[in-house]
């Protein structure tokens, strides 16, 4: 497997590639062991938006977009309480940050954009 980290050149690359896109997210991550972690997430852009810059023009229902993620976090909590859900409980919901905190920490917030916190 290569190496995580990206290259100078890669990252010359990533600022020059015209499909390379920088959109807001949310992102769970769960433990997988051994190195592996699985991840579900969603982004929203205006709804006036024809479609979603992630969409690379189609509108098919579905996609597989093989490549990189480009993870600059704005927070990151750590929590127990989504224990259980599953990747299929964790798609079909949206984050609600007061829950999360109440049972567990804000692990990152270089920005001081965390709306809740302890």
């Amino acid at each position: 497997m290569p190496s995580h980290r990206p290259t100078d050149a890669a990252l010359a690359h990533i600022a020059l590639d015209a499909n390379v896109r920088h959109v807001p997210a949310w992102l769970y991550v769960q433990n997988q062991g051994d190195g592996l972690v699985s991840f579900v997430g969603a982004s929203r852009v205006p709804a006036d938006s024809e479609l979603h810059p992630l969409r690379y023009g189609s509108s098919r229902t579905h996609q597989l977009v093989v490549g990189e993620l480009i993870v600059r976090p704005h927070y990151a909590i750590g929590t127990d309480v989504l224990r259980g859900q599953g990747l299929g409980g964790l798609a079909t919901q949206s984050p609600d940050l007061g829950r999360l905190v109440d049972r567990g920490e804000v692990l990152l917030d270089p920005y001081g954009l965390c709306p809740v916190g302890r």
